[in-house]
């Protein structure tokens, strides 16, 4: 096992021997081996003996502690050893403008040629007539991407082409639940999932990126701002629509989540209990596949840095 998420609550992780064990009021849950383990994801309900976090530490094993609602509020990473000469590479490609540009570009002409392929995955449930044209008002895009000279611009694309990817998004669930994509609060449960969703993959890529020794507060698309994870927010745009959009059409679409896994609190729509469990044992069937693609990927972009090559994203 490569990642362990626990998300019982109020559990207890211990050490016993190469093994953890986890514990709830004095009962014995499951006692999990070391073997493989590199990440273990644990929420805000969970607590971490002394000698179980030396013990993940001997292991080489990176600990993260995420809120209930999935979001990433701390890392402990083992010792590793220098990446000094890749992140050299990192750098001076984020400060040579022409490269900084490329790569942001092809990231970009990536994530949208993504959506086109998750909404013709999809499109079976679509009957607006006016949905073919807002396809190819999105493959249009694609062609101003080589005209950009700024970063702004290259944005710019991409929040147009965004607009009617999502005008297109809500025509391809059964359910009316979406109307438009907005970020916090969560208007409705598709929103909510979204989200979810995509703190899930920044855990991912953010794991992966510092696995691979590059630096994940310096991206290329995204500017560096103080506690943001730029380059993190890159890779996700090649993978937001393959392994987030579609999957929660997926489950969306043949109700393996619905509107009674949810509450609203404060007018945001949030998952129940039973609905973070439901959710996070659904993620766990789908995320192993993915996890090969994430590091692939990422090797990509080690490649294209330390040999000054082009950038070639994840493309479905």
């Amino acid at each position: 096992m490569e990642t362990l998420y626990v998300t019982q609550e109020n559990c207890r992780i211990r050490a016993e021997g190469q093994h953890l064990r986890l514990t709830r009021r004095g009962e014995t849950l499951t006692t999990i081996p070391l073997t493989d383990l590199r990440t273990l994801v644990i929420f805000d309900t969970v607590s971490l003996t002394t000698p179980a976090l030396d013990l993940l530490l001997a292991n080489g094993t990176d600990i993260l502690y995420m809120s209930k609602w999935g979001k990433l509020k701390a890392r402990i990473l083992p010792v590793q050893s220098s990446g000094a000469v890749l992140r050299i590479a990192q750098y001076s490609a984020f400060l040579n403008q022409e490269k900084r540009l490329n790569i942001a570009k092809f990231i970009v002409a990536a994530k949208i040629h993504n959506q086109i392929s998750v909404i013709k995955k999809y499109k079976y449930h679509d009957t607006n007539p006016e949905f073919d044209d807002n396809l190819k008002e999105i493959e249009g895009f694609m062609a101003l991407l080589d005209q950009s000279s700024t970063l702004e611009e290259i944005m710019g694309t991409e929040g147009i082409s965004a607009r009617y990817y999502w005008g297109c998004f809500k025509d391809l669930l059964k359910q009316p639940a979406f109307t438009r994509r907005e970020y916090r609060p969560s208007p409705d449960y598709v929103n909510a999932l979204l989200n979810l969703g995509y703190a899930f993959l920044a855990n991912e890529i953010t794991t992966c990126l510092i696995t691979k020794k590059l630096d994940p507060e310096v991206g290329f698309l995204h500017s560096i701002h103080h506690g943001r994870n730029s380059l993190t927010l890159d890779i996700m745009e090649e993978f937001r629509a393959p392994f987030v959009d579609a999957w929660i059409l997926h489950l969306l679409n043949r109700k393996q989540l619905k509107g009674e896994h949810f509450h609203t609190k404060q007018g945001d729509w949030l998952l129940t209990d039973v609905g973070f469990r439901n959710f996070c044992g659904l993620y766990h069937d789908r995320v192993p596949l993915w996890r090969d693609r994430f590091r692939k990927q990422i090797d990509t972009l080690k490649t294209a840095l330390l040999k000054g090559t082009p950038y070639e994203p994840y493309r479905e």
